[in-house]
């Protein structure tokens, strides 16, 4: 079958044949380009249909638009949940959401974890939807969660099918590094201050830290840096200011980078 190049010939009507068969055999195990291309033999597409999708359900869940919400789920919806457990059905799972979730308008606000979500294509059925999310009330971040869906797609609409809504829990205080910083400055803190919500507290001088002391409480603060600290209790921060002439003249409280409360120093 081969000369001396390396160089396929025929030599006869049956080698000719044979490379016939080959020929038909492939035309027909290869199916004819576009023939029975889906949406799914585009990845790409199916991972940012889902996630406009995806984008557009929570968009009304922070507006608790009910009717814009259940638009994107399927009559036979199925929604675990590791607190609930299981709601079956769209009207069932209509009615939990007025009269609970949504009874007193928009109460929770939910936030994706930066990273988390990830989509895998189902062939012939839709896609997987995975990650994480934060739910808040106001600016505080007040949970985190694991969520699973399945979006379906039947003649070209994308709906959820299937809901999993897990491993929920509170959300993770992460402490920033403390550093050192001299005796000296650390006095200038130290005195009384009061503020409407916590009342009076005193900043005492602990060894080489700071104490915050009030009538039911002790927290010890780490220098965040120069002039703010946290204490790992809380999942707050404690940062000092000056005035015009130099002097310590209050203490904010900060959460979630908003101002949750204002101490005047008293002396």
């Amino acid at each position: 079958f081969f000369n001396l190049n390396n160089t396929m010939i025929f030599k006869n009507n049956a080698t000719q044949k044979w490379s016939s068969v080959l020929l038909i055999a492939a035309f027909i195990i290869t199916p004819i380009a576009g023939q029975s291309q889906t949406v799914h033999d585009n990845p790409q597409q199916v991972r940012e249909t889902v996630l406009k999708k995806d984008s557009q359900f929570w968009s009304a869940y922070n507006k608790c638009d009910v009717i814009a919400m259940t638009s994107f789920v399927t009559s036979d919806l199925e929604f675990y949940h590791d607190k609930s457990g299981l709601t079956e059905g769209l009207e069932t799972f209509k009615k939990s959401i007025e009269t609970g979730l949504c009874a007193n308008g928009p109460q929770l606000k939910r936030v994706i974890k930066k990273g988390s979500v990830e989509v895998f294509p189902l062939n012939g059925i839709g896609a997987i939807i995975s990650g994480e999310h934060y739910f808040y009330i106001g600016d505080r971040a007040d949970g985190l969660a694991k969520f699973t869906h399945v979006w379906t797609n039947k003649n070209g609409e994308w709906k959820m099918s299937r809901v999993l809504s897990y491993d929920h829990q509170p959300v993770p205080i992460i402490k920033p590094n403390a550093i050192s910083i001299s005796t000296a400055l650390l006095k200038t803190y130290t005195g009384n201050y009061s503020g409407s919500q916590t009342g009076n507290v005193s900043i005492m001088l602990d060894g080489d830290q700071l104490k915050l002391v009030g009538s039911e409480f002790e927290l010890k603060l780490f220098a965040k840096d120069e002039n703010t600290f946290f204490a790992k209790e809380q999942p707050v921060l404690f940062q000092f200011v000056k005035n015009d002439t130099g002097l310590i003249s209050k203490m904010l409280v900060k959460e979630n980078g908003n101002i949750a409360e204002e101490l005047n120093k008293t002396k």
